[in-house]
């Protein structure tokens, strides 16, 4: 019998499966809400310079670099993602408890690899899983990953108001729940098996080889590394200049109620645009974004930008997911989205992340105007992507 859209919304196993890969998503992003803001000011208070937390934020993206491909290579070798995705889950949320024991900086530094290893394999391994059962049983991505950004945003305000009433050691603990929140939300994925590779040899190089593969990578990667300033020093810069940890998470939960709101009726605007399209989009709003926060502290200024994280990332996001949706066959998804985080979230952030500990202690605020160059790079990619690739589904079916 052929499904209605009224019968589908109504299909509970699809329900239960829509609830699921919204909870996987949802509870990813319990940690990225704590993490992302408050990290860099728990190192801080470990007495730490600029230089020292740059270098500690940007491990875990340079250790992706390896452990992303490696897992998910595995991954889609086997079929089998849910496992790993169990275990990751599981020695992060444990290691998250040694980081008050020392305030060394080897010490940090050996458990951000650990942290690098463990958290960052799991997007991309869930993504997979996530967009497989989406175009198996119809449903809208967007609309599934906005439930992650809706626990970023209570993440980052309810750490923000704890952390007002008590002490920054609080972060620590926050961190753990919230870790084991997301192994309790793990276990209930879904674990579709799928064929064996395409080919016997390495899925991972088979793709970059592709030039508009590489080009798309550009994309990506440029508009991904314009944050490596926000994200590592917004949360101390605002700090500095006053503004408290409540304020703080408001701000941080403005651009991501934006990039909900994106996520909720982007769908049909997405649906068969060009990749390059959005990529366009969210690099020119990354330039604006990136130069008014260089250029002001002054708070409507931070409240006036602050919803273009819904294009600099949110769509930027959904560009990423769609390229990878309609060029990349199945077998290949897991390696193909394994590459997309490791360069990056790993290459690209990591560098970024970096470099912005220097560039933040040197020139303050201004350090966001080398953001909005790496935007203006992400867009002569976009407009490349554009010209190179044609929008054919299944473009590495050779």
């Amino acid at each position: 019998m052929i499904k209605t859209a009224a019968t589908q919304d109504k299909d509970p196993d699809r329900f239960k499966t829509a609830t699921v890969l919204a909870l996987f998503f949802s509870g990813l992003f319990l940690v990225q809400g704590v993490f992302l803001p408050y990290w860099p000011v728990w190192l801080k208070a470990q007495g730490l310079s600029a230089g020292e937390i740059g270098i500690l934020l940007s491990l875990p993206n340079w250790v992706r670099v390896f452990a992303d491909p490696l897992i998910a290579q595995r991954a889609d070798r086997t079929g089998n993602r849910k496992t790993p995705m169990l275990w990751l889950a599981g020695i992060y949320a444990l290691s998250i408890l040694a980081f008050p024991v020392s305030s060394n900086f080897w010490w940090l530094a050996a458990l951000s690899v650990v942290i690098g290893f463990t958290f960052s394999p799991l997007l991309p391994l869930g993504t997979t899983i996530t967009v497989h059962e989406c175009k198996a049983r119809q449903l809208d991505y967007g609309r599934v990953r906005l439930w992650g950004s809706l626990a970023f945003i209570l993440a980052s305000y309810g750490a923000g108001w704890v952390l007002d009433g008590t002490s920054v050691e609080w972060i620590v603990w926050m961190l753990f729940i919230a870790g084991i929140v997301n192994f309790a939300i793990t276990t209930l994925m879904p674990d579709p098996q799928t064929d064996r590779p395409l080919r016997s040899g390495s899925s991972l190089i088979y793709l970059l080889r592709k030039p508009v593969f590489l080009i798309y990578l550009g994309c990506i990667g440029f508009a991904q590394g314009s944050h490596g300033t926000y994200y590592s020093f917004a949360s101390v810069h605002w700090e500095t200049v006053g503004y408290s940890h409540e304020m703080i998470g408001i701000f941080w939960s403005t651009g991501v109620v934006a990039e909900i709101v994106l996520f909720a009726i982007a769908g049909r605007f997405v649906r068969g645009r060009h990749p390059g399209i959005l990529f366009a989009l969210g690099a020119t709003a990354g330039i604006l974004r990136w130069t008014v926060l260089g250029s002001s502290d002054d708070v409507w200024m931070i409240f006036l930008v602050q919803p273009l994280h819904a294009m600099t990332f949110g769509i930027t996001h959904l560009a990423a997911v769609s390229f990878i949706a309609r060029a990349i066959p199945q077998q290949l998804a897991t390696s193909a989205q394994s590459l997309m985080a490791t360069l990056s979230m790993g290459v690209f952030l990591g560098s970024s992340i970096w470099a912005s500990g220097p560039l933040y202690g040197y020139f303050g605020s201004h350090a966001y105007y080398f953001m909005a160059g790496l935007s203006s790079i992400a867009l002569l990619f976009a407009f490349w992507l554009m010209r190179s690739w044609r929008g054919e589904d299944q473009t590495f079916c050779d």
